[in-house]
Formats: C-alpha cells, sequence, structure tokens
C-alpha cells in the first residue's frame, strides 16, 4: 500500500496542476485530473490524501460522495472545485474497460503508465498500444508538468 498525496500549485498561466506523490516521491503532475485518476488506478490503489492551504483529506478511491463535503471544504476557488469534481468524476472509470463512448480514458491511461515507475504499476491494458499512440501522447504531454517532457 503506498501513501499517496495530492496537492495543488498554479502554473504561470494561473491553472491548478494537481500533483500526485508517493511520501517525498514526487510522481506525476499535470492540469488534468483524469491523468492523475488514471495513475491511481493504474497503481491500484483505494485512497489518497488530498492536501490545500486549507488542510488535509483521506479520500477514498474511487471518490464516494458521502466525501464529497469535506473535499469541498478544502477548494481555494471555482477552479480548484472544478478540478476536484472532474477527479472525482474521473475516480469513477474503469480504464481498463472503460465505456464504449469513452474515447480518451484509454490515452489518459497510457499517458500515466507512461510516466509512473514502472514498478508501481500493477495495472496495464489488456490490449497493445494502439498506432498513433506516441502523437497522442505527445500532445497530453503539453499538460505534464512532471515528470518532465
Amino acid at each position: 500500500m503506498l501513501n499517496l498525496e495530492l496537492t495543488f500549485y498554479r502554473n504561470s498561466n494561473d491553472v491548478w496542476i494537481g500533483e500526485l506523490s508517493n511520501g517525498e516521491t514526487r510522481l506525476l503532475a499535470t492540469t488534468h485530473p483524469a491523468t492523475i485518476a488514471a495513475a491511481i488506478f493504474a497503481m491500484d490503489e483505494y485512497s489518497v490524501h488530498v492536501e490545500t492551504e486549507r488542510g488535509s483529506f483521506e479520500m477514498e478511491f474511487p471518490a464516494n460522495t458521502g466525501e464529497l463535503d469535506a473535499l469541498s471544504q478544502l477548494m481555494l476557488d471555482q477552479e480548484m472545485g472544478k478540478w476536484m469534481s472532474g477527479f472525482c468524476t474521473f475516480s469513477r472509470i474503469d480504464f481498463v474497460d472503460p465505456h464504449a463512448m469513452d474515447n480518451q480514458a484509454d490515452v489518459h491511461f497510457r499517458t500515466a503508465i507512461h510516466h509512473l515507475p514502472p514498478e508501481l504499476v500493477k495495472v496495464r491494458p489488456f490490449e497493445i498500444e494502439p498506432k498513433g499512440f506516441g502523437k497522442q501522447l505527445k500532445k497530453r504531454n503539453q499538460f505534464i508538468y512532471y515528470p518532465w517532457c
């Protein structure tokens, strides 16, 4: 069991970046909450410690709707709230077998796996990498702040 922590900081455009760490080890930082959710899914973890300047909360993964009020108390502004709302929604996706209408889950899942240390990845896609994934990864990497691409 890992000690996952989700913290936040702003980029130069004043956009929230979610940063996922395991203890003192930085794992992934991105503007897109689906990639963080996919990373936690890939590591087969069931909780994440969310921390902001307002406090902290140990959140179930996938998100438990009963926890939303506690999480909302941690949000610093509406934009962070939107980020966290998206994260909670994406936490409920089965990234190995997403809904047929979801054409982005696989990209977020593979992007997260690509950037995570291989020894932490416990869940992987069943199918081989689709043609054109390298191009999709390059596009997704625009939103990855750590590891540096």
